[in-house]
């Protein structure tokens, strides 16, 4: 088989002629595709692989498929910031003798999550995520899963290539959607191919749609509104550490972290601990010190042992 695109006109396709061309797009995942590069699956999205751009771009290539992407832009509305688009793309599937074969469509506007706000960005604390968080994930108890991480202004993150706790910045609105225009335009045709090529292929069976973006948008979350097979999580992170084994920070001797700190109290308020004397008391007896002066005086270790003890207390309330 030549591995261009069969073009069948208004014939049927045999179940053989199917089958062939499922068996090319799974032997080009096999041996050409790398995971995390072309295909990957995204956490709390189910078990089936979502299609990247590079990998959408590794089919068309098998196929020698043709894209011819038509972009439409629209002014959007915002009460005080002038200059919001969205860009909305339809990109036409060729066959190299100019067939048309199908289209895929797809968006990306500046009003979205990661274009509209600055800041919000993650700082790691230091301590590992708890298998019990994700367990609870899983359960639909998201109150006492982000309870299990401090509170709000706390989410997992990869950092380094490990599920860490982090402390999540103050986000403010970007006030020049401008300076996303490119981004946005290049993110709607990025989208556009993937949902083109899933339907020209038919390789849906296969893969998902890309939906890696709108995760980082906080559109596909583990909650009650999402569907059953996007609410499944880990029963621990990819990397937690064997049952009854402890990760501990990089640098325990190193002076406690803001984020650290901004953990404790929030944990502490959780738990019901008012007033300077009761908390420095309630870590001390943690640690089993006579006495602490200030929070602020632990070191990252210490902190990680507070944090972990208080979350076990704020779990079982």
């Amino acid at each position: 088989m030549s591995g261009e695109m069969q073009v069948y006109e208004e014939q049927p396709l045999t179940a053989a002629q199917i089958r062939i061309q499922v068996d090319l797009i799974q032997s080009v995942m096999r041996e050409v595709m790398k995971n995390g590069e072309h295909y990957g699956v995204i956490p709390g999205c189910g078990k089936k692989p979502s299609l990247l751009k590079p990998g959408a771009e590794k089919i068309m290539f098998t196929f020698r498929l043709v894209a011819d992407p038509e972009v439409e832009v629209v002014d959007l509305y915002h009460p005080t910031i002038v200059g919001h688009r969205e860009y909305r793309v339809k990109v036409r599937i060729s066959a190299r003798n100019g067939t048309y074969l199908g289209a895929g469509v797809g968006s990306c506007c500046t009003l979205e999550n990661k274009y509209r706000f600055k800041g919000g960005e993650k700082e790691g604390t230091g301590r590992p995520v708890p298998t019990e968080y994700w367990n609870l994930r899983k359960a639909g108890k998201m109150d006492d899963a982000q309870a299990l991480l401090g509170g709000p202004g706390f989410a997992p993150g990869k950092l380094d290539g490990k599920w860490e706790v982090c402390s999540i910045g103050e986000k403010v609105e970007h006030d020049n959607p401008a300076d996303y225009y490119n981004t946005c335009e290049k993110m709607a045709k990025k989208r556009a191919l993937v949902d083109a090529t899933l339907t020209v292929t038919a390789a849906s069976d296969i893969f998902t749609q890309d939906l890696e973006d709108l995760q980082e948008n906080g559109v596909l979350k583990s909650s009650g509104s999402a569907p059953e097979e996007q609410r499944k999580m880990p029963e621990q992170a990819p990397d937690a550490p064997p049952a009854g084994e402890k990760k501990g920070p990089k640098d325990p001797a190193a002076p406690i972290s803001e984020p650290q700190v901004k953990a404790i109290h929030a944990i502490l308020n959780k738990i019901g601990v008012q007033g300077d004397k009761e908390r420095h008391d309630k870590v001390a007896s943690i640690l089993k010190l006579d006495g602490l002066s200030s929070i602020n005086a632990l070191t990252k270790g210490q902190a990680s042992t507070v944090i972990d003890a208080l979350s076990a207390e704020a779990n079982k309330k």
